[in-house]
Formats: structure tokens, C-alpha cells, sequence
């Protein structure tokens, strides 16, 4: 059986941007796979080494809103990458192997030196060598997928060939990984357009109650030229639609399509449909969210880490073996 695995890193409050992107496929795959999913905390201290109350805080919460979105702990080990000092061990024999190009060419990377306006705080060399510590989190746990969308194609080829470097040099066979392409639904901010994000303020969080849902749906933006309600609109130029294609049935995207090119439905109705569809899949998440404390966290993620480590410590084994060390 082929082991997967996905990380997130804990920066800020989980949002349904998360869940429709990651956590779904997280709950899925791990019916098919042998799954390890873990806390990226040690890439999110590269942009928030002095804000790392917000780090402590989200690895909580991301442990409660995978568990209430239906991710079993005990199908799929849930631990937190600091907890596990193998990564950091592999992570820096693989420094050793890697040519400074190379994590030149991450995407993250050059996204962060063509943007004057990026976080100066990822102006380290923990951002920059990302692809590195990646790699080991990978090769640590012997994955042979990581689930990405398109755009993080180019980080599991750096892995792939620093782990192909590794096994050339010290005759091993850790497994190669590979891209595991995923649709990967992408939801605008409530404010259109913008990426969800949780430093701007446009998320939906994971664990709203019915009526803050409701709220924030309202505020989603729509079609811009629209205007008048008696105007017909154009679905494909309206947040709130996209929405609809993620948490509606097909039919109904097709009758509110109709109905808003028609003319036949106001903004209003549109987002007082959405918001009752939403709630129906999310609220359930938000109840079992909000019962969960953050000693159950605590249990879950000292559990993950011990299955965890009957992995990383055997694949250390033949590490250490094969180089020596």
C-alpha cells in the first residue's frame, strides 16, 4: 500500500477554504492509503518566529476542525513535525546534499522576491531552504505521494531529486516521491477576487455558528454590474456563485444560473440559498468543533506522534546504517 502524506501549516484560524481545499481529500484518501498528516509548525515559525503565540494557538485548532471534518486518528496518525526530531536530523543531511540552486528554483520562493509586497519576515534562510525540510518530512515517513495542486509540482520535484541525490550517494532506495495531482477547489475571500485569508479578515471559519454563517454569506460579493435586481446577471462573474458550485448540487447551480440570468432571483435570495446549503454541511463540523477541548488535541497528538515515530525511528535506522553516521 502507497503512503501519503499531507501537512498544513498552523498560521492563522481555519477557514472553509482549508476544508473544501485539503481536509475533504485528507478524509478520503485515508480510506485508500496508509496516511501520515501532520502540523507543519516548523515552516510556519519561518514567518512567524516572533508571533508564535499564533502558532500554538492553530495547531488546536487545526486538530479540531480535521477531527470534527471527519479525519479518524486512528486510521491516519495526527502529529505535530516538531515532535518528531528525525525530520530535523534527515533535514539536515539533506542541506548537505542540496546545491543552493535548487531551492533557488522553489516557487515559493521566487513568488516571495517578485512580490515588494511579501512578508519581510520570510526574508530567512528557513524560508528559503522550505524545498530541504520538505523533503526530509517526506522521505522521513516514506511517502511515495504528496496530494498537491498544480502549483506545488515544482516543490515535490526538489524533493524528489534530493531524495534521488541521497540514495545515488549512499546506495538506498528511499522512495522517490511524487506529485499526487488533486483538484483542488479555490475559494475567494468573502470579499471576491482576494485569497481567503485569515490577516485580512475575508475567511468563513470552520466552526461559525448558524447565524455569523449566515453573516458572512451575506457579505460575499457578486456580480459588480448586476445593479438593479430586475437587471439579469452573469453567475461566472459572481463569488457567490462559485460558492454555490462547491457546496450545492449540480441541479441547483443550474436552476440559480438560470434563474439569475433570468432576472428571476435577487442577490439576496441567491445568498439566503447558499447559506441554508452551507449550513446543512458545515454546522455539524462547527458542533463537534466546538466540543472538542485542547486536551483531546493534546492526547491526539501525543498518540500520533508515538505511531509516528515507529516509522521515522526505522527509517532512521537505515539512514544511519547507510551513511555512517
Amino acid at each position: 500500500m502507497e503512503t501519503i502524506l499531507t501537512g498544513m501549516r498552523p498560521t492563522g484560524a481555519l477557514h472553509i477554504g482549508h476544508y473544501v481545499g485539503v481536509i475533504k481529500n485528507m478524509r478520503e484518501l485515508q480510506k485508500t492509503h496508509r496516511c501520515f498528516y501532520f502540523l507543519a509548525d516548523w515552516h510556519a515559525y519561518n514567518a512567524l518566529f516572533d508571533k508564535t503565540e499564533i502558532i500554538r494557538a492553530s495547531r488546536y485548532e487545526y486538530v479540531k476542525g480535521w477531527i470534527a471534518a471527519g479525519v479518524d486518528p486512528k486510521l491516519s496518525p495526527i502529529y505535530r513535525q516538531s515532535d518528531i526530531p528525525e525530520v530535523l536530523m534527515l533535514n539536515q543531511i539533506f542541506q548537505c546534499l542540496t546545491p543552493p540552486g535548487w531551492a533557488d528554483r522553489s516557487p515559493s520562493w521566487k513568488d516571495f522576491m517578485s512580490n515588494p509586497n511579501a512578508d519581510k519576515r520570510l526574508d530567512n534562510l528557513g524560508f528559503f531552504n522550505y524545498p530541504i525540510l520538505q523533503a526530509a518530512d517526506i522521505a522521513i515517513v516514506g511517502a511515495h505521494k504528496v496530494p498537491v495542486g498544480e502549483d506545488q509540482v515544482s516543490h515535490i520535484e526538489i524533493s524528489r531529486e534530493i531524495v534521488r541525490k541521497f540514495n545515488r550517494v549512499y546506495k538506498t532506495n528511499l522512495p522517490e516521491p511524487e506529485a499526487l495531482l488533486s483538484v483542488v477547489p479555490k475559494l475567494a475571500g468573502t470579499d471576491g477576487g482576494r485569497k481567503m485569508s485569515s490577516s485580512i479578515g475575508n475567511v468563513i471559519s470552520l466552526n461559525e455558528s448558524e447565524k455569523s454563517l449566515q453573516k458572512k454569506v451575506n457579505k460575499i460579493k457578486t456580480d459588480d454590474q448586476r445593479g438593479d435586481v430586475s437587471n439579469p446577471g452573469n453567475p461566472e462573474n459572481c463569488t457567490v456563485f462559485e460558492y454555490h458550485k462547491v457546496f450545492s448540487s449540480e441541479d441547483e447551480c443550474v436552476n440559480i444560473s438560470t434563474a439569475c440570468r433570468a432576472a428571476g432571483i435577487s442577490c439576496g435570495e441567491c445568498k439566503q440559498k447558499l447559506g441554508e446549503t452551507m449550513k446543512k454541511e458545515l454546522i455539524p463540523i462547527a458542533d463537534r468543533f466546538n466540543q472538542m477541548t485542547d486536551s483531546d488535541c493534546d492526547d491526539i497528538l501525543n498518540d500520533g506522534a508515538k505511531k509516528a515515530r515507529e516509522t521515522t525511528r526505522a527509517v532512521w535506522e537505515t539512514i544511519a546504517s547507510a551513511t555512517k553516521f
